[in-house]
């Protein structure tokens, strides 16, 4: 039976979507085919949060897809080899989506210069620098780095996803840490910066926001490219680590 959702606002002819959601290349086979033959069983005209939550809800789209695909923005979908499921963050840097490789369907951290540092060729100099520098380094307790290119003149740096938080989060979720957690969480990133010290890198920017902690409760140090993301926790996860203790924040560490 064709699940019915509720249609609401920014009404968009039904044959105009259908005319996206082909040109976009994220669905192949029987799942294009299904999602056309949902899309023609609608009214000639549907809403853009009809769209979305129905495209999600049936699993074809992401959220952000699926608005994309409705906005037309297609270009927004794929950067290189890699379809793009989010947008993480945004800053002056730039831009970190989470995205997936289409052939080996990795899912990936991908970190897009802005277009004015695109064009600034001392920072594009710095940026591919950087990318030399991350790409000599690989321990279980740094943020792995799996490619680098240009695409429609801006730069990318396409980066191991960590799904979880960082450390920063992590205390302002829970408060002070206990001993035990704090002791391994220093540990670990003691060990990714003996590593990249061996390797003749200095971080420069060491922070909790730059400790990236995932379900396991493995720790990673972020690359020092300036560009952070958030990370999410399930609340299970948080209440594991945290044990309900909501006591006053502990201190946020020191910067190189």
């Amino acid at each position: 039976m064709t699940p019915q959702y509720h249609t609401i606002d920014d009404p968009l002819p039904r044959e105009t979507l259908r005319e996206r959601l082909d040109a976009s290349s994220l669905l192949k086979g029987e799942e294009l085919e299904q999602s056309l033959k949902w899309l023609d069983t609608q009214e000639s005209e549907v809403g853009r949060s009809f769209v979305v939550q129905a495209l999600a809800t049936e699993g074809w789209l992401t959220p952000f897809q699926a608005m994309a695909v409705y906005d037309g923005r297609l270009k927004d979908l794929h950067i290189g080899n890699y379809d793009v499921l989010d947008r993480l963050g945004c800053g002056g840097m730039g831009t970190v989506f989470k995205a997936r490789h289409r052939r080996m369907k990795r899912t990936v951290a991908i970190k897009v210069l802005s277009w004015s540092l695109s064009e600034n060729k001392s920072f594009v100099q710095r940026f591919q620098r950087e990318v030399e520098t991350v790409a000599r380094l690989s321990h279980p307790n740094i943020v792995t780095a799996h490619d680098a290119d240009v695409c429609e003149a801006r730069q990318y740096l396409v980066m191991e996803y960590v799904e979880g938080t960082d450390l920063d989060r992590l205390v302002r979720k829970c408060g002070t840490l206990s001993p035990t957690l704090a002791a391994t969480m220093i540990l670990q990133a003691a060990r990714g910066l003996d590593y990249s010290h061996s390797q003749g890198v200095i971080h420069r920017d060491i922070k909790p926001a730059n400790l990236l902690i995932d379900g396991s409760g493995i720790l990673r140090v972020q690359n020092s490219i300036p560009f952070s993301f958030p990370v999410r926790f399930e609340l299970p996860i948080w209440r594991r680590w945290c044990g309900g203790n909501r006591a006053s924040r502990g201190g946020r560490g020191c910067v190189w």
